[in-house]
């Protein structure tokens, strides 16, 4: 992996206005380009960046050392907008730790964001280069540069001297600044995709007369969904289609175009992207397929469409794509060919499947729910599903975030996006095809496991506070109840039916997914008992018999729901056993419904009968969810408690630790480029650079294995260590038996050394971290030694963590209960896997950490043996 790639700084970023610009290290074949771009600078601006006007030598040599850095004392970045350079930021170490700060924007993109967005990329490169101050020198009169300093989110100290401002800020990036690169984020993000949501004009480029046709239908779909604006139909064979005069070519267009739909063979797109360019569209949307989706050949067609549409600012969604839909009655917009478009709803729906994206809005329409976007994300050669979350955050017509993935651009972005998104608005996804693929580039026992186990989304979902589904069906039945019905304030629920199996049932699916069915108060019970037949059972499940009138529901239910041990209700109407009519029964449970919403209690409504299908109960004002089945329904509950949960959790900073981050670098330096392992003495070493314990060792030679055993104990670990990694391990040995032990190895092996290791006793756990190409860094712990591969007990995070997250790691692992019977130290294993959290984020070098066995006791944990993989750089 290139360094450029490493430090995330190559990226497409999108300026306040929604233009995308593309930000890459600068490159030495850069020189006649860099050179062009400081020479099309204004005199005012080359004053202001050298505090005098340059001369063209002056500016040559300068260019000279610009593209000639090492990518680590001295780190460049250009800002490019089609094919120019528009920016370009450097810093240069003036000290171990301080390095000075430059940057300048051509005169046409200034105010417009890109110097901040620049000094936010080189500050994350500088503090993974070890660069913690950064220093700029600005000209008083450049009071635009000082501001962008002021306004970076960066704490920011400003010292006036002769002639000069000096400028001081911190490399690292806190919270403080990362809230406003996302607000940053989050405003571009919306300025992009309302050029496609609510464009003023729409160019659909091979629009057809055959409304059979992909462009055809398209057309004639933007024309009978009812779009209130302007479209024009482009078609170089055609003068009319549909009843509408067309156009040879987009150019040939005599208005301004907001968005084109290009909807043309393959070969073709490229040609008509550049038109579109030309025109000065911004928005684009490719339906035509045969891009990355059918191979190499179809990827650098992709990668030539991306280099178009940056050239000209134009945003893309696609390509390979079914289109947008937006039922705002002010804008009413279904650019898709889909044959049926969804119902006005609350539900902002992404799919990157066009098939799936079919099924759902022709499902939501049937389950009533209804849309308030749908965007087919096809390819995501551009937007993605980051940039939809980011608009649909704050849209007011949109109550639910819906997403169908099969993989995730950049799922660090996606889960910092999500955690923030998700304490609005529930976010539920259905993930498919997402199995980790990264089996093959592990060495580990601790990757093998990871990723055998298919856990990473489980685990990115989990942090992200995303509700899953499992199925489509799934899908709909939690979007009826999160759109219909408060959200649970716990895990106690109680079931109300006619019918004692079903209620039975319910109970037996609700305990099995981590449900509470308690027994209801006594004055709850007494109460009931007035109301219902003698032969009622008014525990938990209510089972009100096969006499139960309608009247008896409304009361039942409001009963219930006054019971302070209660947090959410199911109830069930079996039609075949009761003499009851269905609509009356339905009236009353809608009635006393709002009864058990208004003390903020959620009812789920269970109907059995010839006709029983999934949906909603609703009377205009106030809809419950209806399932027909009682596995169904309490997965469902399950999943909405845990949402409710996670989201009544309080906000958590990262945990920081006093590490020794400069020796830690200094030893993984040592070792980058020489060798993937590193040394195992090497790999003790930088775990207790990060204060994690390992247990008392001493490499030594054959020599002095005797006198080192009795000095560190009775009982001892023996590691031969041979080509700087462990090739022989004995335990539990004596002094004695570790010399008659290490004189066999040596005989048979050709050894470095030896290390003479503390035995420790307690409960052996194992922490581990992997690369997924998916995800990035995965963190494992779970229980250690031999029953680490039989059962596989294992829980999985995202790097970074949180200190709870740390404990919710630990508490799942069914060896949880282990560690309480032995009273070993949880704390210190939550602590140490936090340390190995902030070691593999403060070095992207490591790609893999195996520490095995930890062996947690009463008194802490240490780390009896460890392995570290470094990044190939060559």
């Amino acid at each position: 992996m290139k360094r450029e790639k490493l430090y995330g700084v190559e990226q497409v970023v999108t300026l306040k206005d929604g233009t995308a610009v593309y930000i890459r290290p600068v490159r030495k074949e850069d020189f006649n380009s860099l050179l062009k771009f400081y020479f099309s600078l204004s005199p005012e601006t080359l004053t202001f960046r050298f505090f005098s006007k340059p001369s063209k030598y002056i500016i040559e040599e300068y260019v000279k050392n610009a593209v000639n850095i090492d990518y680590k004392k001295s780190f460049g970045i250009v800002a490019i907008y089609g094919d120019k350079i528009i920016g370009h930021a450097e810093y240069r170490a003036t000290s171990e730790n301080v390095a000075e700060v430059a940057f300048v924007v051509s005169d046409e993109y200034q105010g417009k964001g890109v110097a901040t967005i620049m000094l936010g990329v080189l500050a994350e490169a500088a503090e993974r280069n070890g660069i913690k101050i950064f220093e700029g020198i600005v000209n008083p009169e450049n009071y635009r540069m000082i501001k962008v300093f002021e306004d970076s989110g960066f704490p920011v100290k400003i010292k006036i001297g002769c002639g000069e401002i000096r400028v001081t800020m911190p490399t690292a990036i806190t919270e403080d600044v990362l809230e406003y690169f996302e607000r940053r984020e989050k405003i571009a993000a919306i300025n992009a995709l309302r050029r496609f949501f609510y464009p003023r004009s729409i160019a659909v480029i091979g629009a057809s007369r055959d409304r059979e046709s992909v462009g055809g239908k398209t057309f004639y779909n933007l024309l009978n969904f009812g779009f209130n604006r302007v479209v024009y139909p482009v078609n170089k064979n055609a003068k009319h289609v549909q009843g509408v005069k067309s156009y040879p070519s987009v150019l040939d267009i005599p208005d301004e175009i907001d968005l084109a739909i290009i909807s043309v063979p393959y070969n073709y797109v490229l040609e008509v992207a550049e038109e579109c360019g030309k025109k000065g569209v911004k928005a684009l949307i490719v339906l035509t397929s045969g891009f990355a989706e059918v191979g190499e050949e179809g990827r650098k067609r992709q990668e030539e469409l991306l280099k178009i549409c940056r050239k000209y600012g134009m945003r893309l969604i696609g390509p390979n794509c079914m289109g947008i839909v937006n039922t705002d009655p002010n804008i009413r917009l279904n650019a898709t060919f889909a044959p049926n478009p969804p119902i006005d709803g609350r539900i902002g729906f992404a799919s990157r499947s066009g098939a799936v994206g079919l099924a759902v809005m022709d499902r939501a329409n049937l389950y009533g729910l209804g849309l308030s976007a749908f965007v087919s994300l096809g390819n995501r050669a551009d937007i993605s599903s980051n940039d939809l979350l980011e608009y649909w955050e704050d849209d007011d017509r949109t109550d639910l975030i819906m997403l169908y993935l099969e993989s995730f651009g950049n799922p660090r972005r996606f889960t910092r996006l999500a955690r923030r998104i998700s304490k609005k608005k529930p976010i539920l996804a259905l993930a498919s095809g997402v199995t980790p693929a990264g089996a093959k580039a592990v060495s580990s026992h601790t990757g093998e496991i990871i990723y055998s186990s298919g856990i990473a989304v489980d685990a990115l979902f989990k942090q992200a506070g995303i509700i899953r589904a499992s199925s489509l069906d799934e899908l709909y039945s939690i979007a009826s109840f999160v759109l219909h019905q408060p959200l649970p304030r716990g895990r106690r629920v109680c079931i109300i039916t006619n019918g004692g199996g079903l209620g039975a049932i319910t109970s037996d699916w609700c305990q099995d997914l981590g449900l509470e069915v308690p027994d209801l108060s006594s004055e709850t019970q007494e109460i009931l008992r007035k109301i219902l037949p003698p032969i009622a059972s008014v525990r938990n499940p209510v089972d009100m018999t096969a006499e139960a009138k309608a009247e008896d529901y409304y009361a039942t239910i409001k009963t219930v729901a006054e019971d302070d041990g209660i947090d959410s209700l199911i109830v069930i109407f079996v039609q075949a056993i009761s003499s009851q009519k269905a609509e009356d029964v339905k009236e009353k449970v809608l009635s006393a419904t709002k009864y058990a919403n208004k003390l903020g209690k959620p009812v789920m409504f269970i109907y059995l009968s010839s006709d029983s299908k999934d949906g909603v109960l609703s009377d205009g004002e106030l809809s419950i969810p209806v399932y027909v089945f009682p596995n169904i329904s309490a997965k469902v509950l399950s999943k909405v408690v845990e949402y409710a949960e996670w989201k009544r959790k309080p906000k958590e900073s990262l945990p920081v630790f006093d590490v020794d981050r400069d020796r830690a670098a200094a030893i993984i330096a040592k070792s980058l480029g020489r060798r993937e392992w590193m040394k195992v003495d090497d790999t003790f070493e930088v775990l207790k650079c990060y204060g994690i314990s390992v247990a008392e060792y001493r490499f030594v030679t054959l020599e002095d294995v005797y006198k080192v055993s009795k000095e560190i104990g009775n009982r001892l670990i023996l590691k031969a260590v041979a080509s700087g990694s462990v090739c022989d391990v004995r335990a539990n040995i004596s002094p004695e038996e570790s010399v008659k032990i290490a004189e066999e190895i040596a005989k048979r092996h050709k050894v470095d050394g030896f290390i003479v290791q503390k035995m420790v006793d307690g409960v052996e756990m194992f922490i581990g971290v992997t690369e997924d190409p998916n995800f990035g860094p995965l963190i494992t712990c779970g229980i250690g030694g031999v029953f680490m591969e039989i059962f596989k007990d294992t829980s999985v995070r995202l790097t970074p963590v949180t200190k709870s997250e740390a404990y919710e790691m630990v508490q799942n692992l069914k060896s949880y209960k282990l560690l309480l019977r032995e009273k070993a130290d949880v704390d210190s294993l939550v602590e140490t896997i936090l340390r190995i959290s902030s070691l593999i984020e403060d070095f992207p070098e490591i790609v893999e950490i195996e520490c095995s066995p930890v062996v947690v006791h009463k008194e802490g944990c240490d780390v009896l043996d460890a392995k570290i993989r470094l990044r190939k750089t060559c």
